[in-house]
């Protein structure tokens, strides 16, 4: 497997911020500073390159906040690392197919599935028309089931003993696969990092 190369400022970024800051420098100290300033700042760039970039590459941003999910304005479930609620539902059986695929699981290879961990959000979809105390399973922005009712009712109850009443919520997931047998299709079932919903 190839190393990814640690981001670093390129030679042309370290030109342009250090021209900046020299004639910034220039204008409040005189002419006869931008050199000098120039020169000592690309020094400290240069040396600091790998840093800086590193920085830039962690700072989240602002245009992709729906895709962060790990958005500090969702409530996370606490991870046990049980996976003990299952979604597998037949109608969503392509949205969890295309789903593992996105993510490059192959089941063939998979010796631990927790490898593959994703982040799903919990959403109480009081709009639902057959169930306004529904809640609906998304991961990356795909929805992927829903509680039967009585797991929206016990999850819903959860909700309002900490307080989140109708609140997105986030925990753990990972995509399984039961292989065909007797050439029937493969099933998918997602299983949550919740406690059991019983």
């Amino acid at each position: 497997m190839q190393k990814k190369a640690a981001p670093k400022l390129s030679l042309l970024q370290i030109l342009s911020f250090s021209l900046i800051l020299g004639f910034l420098a220039g204008t409040g100290a005189g002419k006869d500073a931008i050199l000098p300033v120039t020169c000592l700042a690309a020094i400290i760039f240069y040396v600091n390159r790998y840093k800086i970039a590193a920085q830039q590459v962690a700072a989240p941003s602002k245009g992709n906040s729906q895709q962060n999910t790990h958005s500090p304005g969702y409530f996370a479930w606490l991870a046990s690392g049980k996976f003990a609620v299952e979604m597998a539902g037949k109608s969503y059986q392509g949205a969890i197919q295309q789903l593992a695929q996105e993510n490059d699981i192959d089941f063939d290879e998979v010796i631990d599935p927790d490898a593959y961990i994703l982040k799903a959000h919990l959403i109480p979809d009081n709009e639902n028309p057959y169930d306004s105390r529904a809640v609906r399973v998304d991961i990356n922005n795909r929805t992927i089931g829903q509680f039967n009712r009585e797991q929206a009712n016990i999850f819903r109850r959860r909700l309002d003993e900490k307080g989140l009443s109708d609140q997105t919520t986030i925990c753990d997931a990972i995509i399984t696969r039961e292989n065909a047998v007797d050439g029937k299709t493969p099933s998918y079932t997602v299983k949550l990092d919740l406690e059991p919903l019983e």
